[in-house]
């Protein structure tokens, strides 16, 4: 039986690569510390047959370095493949020197990132990697990375920022933490501490180290959300605009593959105030490809970019409050409240139609004005009356087919309304 220190490389591993020592006492932390240096001449790790670890082995200066890669190579083939699945280009490439391991199996690779302990010396509170992933995910959201609380919860998004992406997707917590079917990859994986203006940025060593090992086994992801600047800037690279701003209002740029978003920290209050074009335009859109991306699978044979296109190019259905400025280019406009909004002059809204049928009945109105925190409630009440009374939304329904569709509310509360559910709904009703 050979000696631990001269336990062949497994098969596989690059002809000319060097032996593999295998010693249990090394610091993981320090290997995994060099495995970052991408252009060391005499460092490689190697996946050791007695421990099943990769060690640190030193060998010829230049045995494993890459050949440079003829032009184009990195586009054609893509450092990232599944980049090229979402239809990206190459914004950034990773560091990929043979140091980095090649887990092909997803539940040892999230145990390989919740072990992690590179950045452990610059983490104020200590590493606790927080994600959520599985083959099986359908949508991808990249963040920044966790806040304290997450950080203490171990839960991500698990915080205000949290509550209102779920509203801007249009899905509960159940099915936000739903790791089969939704998978959340920060793009830093702990608690990077807080600095003067706020949380610091995400680690710098996450994303190169990890996205691309994880992304590779997460093969049937069909939407992903890129929420903030630094998740943008990774994945877009030259696509992305000068700015977030601009960025997210060309949001249809980068479909159908991804949707950039700003983040929902409450501290971006003042921003989607400013933006009123982000609820109007962009969240529609993203509730029905949210919910497009984690619907049944497409039939054998069919293609599903095609059908998301198609999903894409159906008429908007929108929501705004009736006291602003009311769109001029050929959009339908109808008011769904039952009463007649205060202080509004009948001649300023001459070309809208009043659909008083279609609101919330007085009684649940009235209900729900008494205790608003009723709100799941209420939503379940107003879909049931709406189910009940097909003829009131059926108008509005019929305009959608052919033209972009407004919604007008009157309340001062601009998400939990019974307009958005009426929206909501109707989107709904579409894709059946």
């Amino acid at each position: 039986m050979k000696p631990p220190c001269e336990a062949p490389a497994r098969r596989g591993v690059r002809r000319g690569a060097p032996a593999v020592r295998h010693c249990s006492g090394t610091a993981p932390a320090l290997l995994l510390r060099a495995s970052l240096r991408a252009f060391a001449p005499r460092r490689s790790l190697r996946r050791c047959v007695e421990c099943d670890e990769y060690r640190c082995a030193i060998g010829r200066p230049y045995a494993n370095r890459r050949r440079p890669a003829a032009p184009g190579h990195a586009r054609r083939h893509g450092t990232l493949r599944a980049f090229g699945r979402l239809g990206l280009p190459l914004a950034h490439r990773p560091n990929r020197h043979p140091a980095v391991s090649n887990s092909r199996s997803l539940p040892r690779l999230l145990t390989e990132i919740r072990a992690c302990r590179v950045c452990a010396g610059s983490l104020p509170l200590g590493p606790r990697p927080v994600l959520q992933a599985s083959a099986s995910a359908r949508l991808l959201i990249v963040g920044q990375a966790p806040g304290a609380k997450v950080h203490a919860s171990g839960v991500p998004w698990d915080d205000a920022s949290g509550e209102r992406l779920r509203d801007w997707m249009g899905i509960d917590a159940q099915t936000f933490y739903d790791a089969a079917r939704i998978a959340i990859v920060p793009m830093g994986f702990c608690y990077p501490g807080r600095g003067s203006g706020g949380d610091n940025p995400p680690r710098p060593e996450c994303a190169p180290l990890w996205h691309e090992r994880l992304l590779a086994l997460m093969p049937d992801v069909r939407l992903t959300l890129l929420v903030g600047q630094y998740a943008q800037r990774y994945f877009l690279g030259n696509r992305r605009k000068a700015s977030l701003t601009e960025t997210v209002e060309a949001w249809r740029e980068y479909a159908p593959a991804c949707v950039p978003l700003p983040h929902p920290s409450p501290r971006n209050t003042p921003w989607l105030q400013r933006h009123p074009w982000f609820a109007h335009d962009v969240l529609p859109a993203l509730r029905e490809r949210v919910a497009e991306a984690l619907s049944i699978t497409q039939q054998a044979g069919a293609d599903p970019h095609k059908k998301e296109n198609q999903k894409m190019t159906h008429p908007a259905i929108t929501v705004q409050r009736v006291y602003e400025p009311l769109p001029e280019d050929g959009q339908a406009c109808f008011l769904v409240d039952r009463l007649w909004p205060r202080g509004m002059r009948k001649e300023k809204l001459a070309h809208v139609s009043w659909v008083k049928d279609v609101a919330p009945s007085t009684e649940l109105r009235q209900w729900f004005h008494k205790d608003p925190a009723q709100w799941d409630e209420f939503e379940r009440r107003y879909i049931a009356e709406l189910d009940a009374n097909r003829a009131a939304w059926e108008p509005i329904a019929e305009a959608s087919k052919t033209r972009p569709v407004v919604l007008l509310y009157s309340s001062h509360e601009t998400v939990r309304n019974n307009a958005t559910v009426l929206r909501d709904y109707l989107m709904k009703k579409r894709r059946k």
